[in-house]
């Protein structure tokens, strides 16, 4: 059973719908999501009952990422979708007055080259992106003109950036990129977005990948440390670890923390953040990882290692888990950022002999129709 049909049981909705839920009050919300994960866990035979589902601390307006698609019919420049319940009222504001630029004559020339406009940063600061299909003299001297206009506002845009797509692809920010061109243009302001973390802040690439619910980070990191209960003598490995959230959230205790990730801009700003917090015990590698990564790249395990992996959406390439249960870890925390992947990797972990002690959802998408899973794995 898909999570999808699962939450159908209980709510009727389009499937198409970015925002279903939204509708509800939150606690309808979430006592609907309960029922369904509890229905989606017991049809898939997971062999144990999932944990309540833990709230958003923001029940709507909390995502510090958002886009909008632009396009021009006749004449007039639109941007969709119009409005959102997701999304901080500041966002929606700045959207609003971007758009009034782009539909005054001076503009006109920009707007047509725009494939979408995306806001990045926290609930303090914004980050605007002007993601374009190409980049000449007039589209840039437009594009700096916008960025002075935006510096001049009083919408608290910190930074301004451009991001070139010729394919004018669907992904904002993911594009089979020309090799021979400039895929981003920094116009003002920093290059890396600030997460301010308990008592230390973490920088990472403007374009890379961070959880787009902010108000969830300190749950999804506390939760974390509660489940994979490092200490002295453990070895931390921390999987698609991004800019180093979960290994700097949570891995001070162990004596060895070794993150992976594929995105080298992320990695870089990981070592970066070891360097300034005088973590000397973190090391950082990038690399596709796949069996061959996983068996060659990592260093040998030992008794005590601990694993963390947060992999996107689509899930672990063939042949990961398989490998990483062979490393015999003591205890394995497995993030699920899409539902539907877990039984399949459920099965691979207990071919491996590691079984789920602790099923955790997490409500990081509130209004959707969309859950974080935490699932702890040990030895049967």
């Amino acid at each position: 059973m898909l999570f999808q049909n699962a939450l159908q049981q209980f709510f009727s909705f389009d499937s198409v719908e970015q925002e279903p839920l939204a509708k509800l009050s939150y606690d309808e919300e979430v006592e609907i999501k309960n029922k369904a994960f509890a229905l989606f866990c017991k049809e898939n035979h997971f062999g144990i009952k999932p944990e309540s589902i833990v709230k958003s601390p923001k029940e709507r307006h909390y995502r510090t990422t958002s886009k909008r698609r632009v396009s021009v019919l006749s004449g007039k420049v639109q941007i969709s979708p119009q409005e959102s319940e997701l999304e901080p009222e500041e966002h929606l504001v700045c959207y609003q007055w971007i758009l009034n630029k782009l539909n005054t004559p001076s503009f006109r020339l920009l707007a047509r080259s725009l494939n979408w406009i995306i806001i990045r940063g926290s609930y303090l600061y914004r980050t605007v992106i002007f993601n374009v299909d190409h980049l000449d003299a007039n589209v840039v001297r437009k594009l700096k003109q916008m960025a002075k206009a935006l510096q001049e506002s009083s919408l608290k845009v910190t930074a301004a950036h451009v991001y070139v797509d010729p394919s004018r692809s669907d992904y904002y920010l993911e594009s089979n990129r020309p090799k021979d061109s400039l895929a981003f243009k920094q116009l003002y302001g920093p290059r890396e977005l600030t997460l301010k973390l308990f008592d230390f802040s973490l920088r990472y690439p403007v374009t890379g990948f961070s959880q787009i619910n902010e108000s969830q980070i300190p749950n999804l990191l506390n939760h974390a440390k509660r489940l994979l209960s490092l200490k002295k003598g453990d070895r931390l490995l921390d999987l698609y670890c991004g800019y180093g959230l979960f290994a700097f959230g949570i891995g001070k205790e162990a004596s060895e923390v070794i993150g992976a990730e594929w995105e080298g801009p992320s990695v870089e700003s990981a070592k970066a953040s070891a360097k300034f917090l005088k973590r000397f015990h973190y090391k950082f590698i990038s690399g596709k990882i796949d069996e061959s990564f996983v068996e060659r790249v990592l260093p040998k395990p030992i008794e005590n290692e601990i694993i963390l992996l947060d992999p996107p959406r689509k899930g672990c390439l063939p042949g990961v888990i398989e490998t990483l249960a062979k490393r015999n870890p003591k205890r394995v925390l497995h993030i699920f950022c899409g539902t539907d992947e877990i039984p399949l990797a459920l099965q691979e972990w207990k071919s491996g002999g590691y079984f789920p002690k602790e099923i955790l959802p997490l409500d990081l998408f509130p209004g959707t129709a969309h859950i974080e899973t935490m699932i702890l794995l040990d030895k049967g």
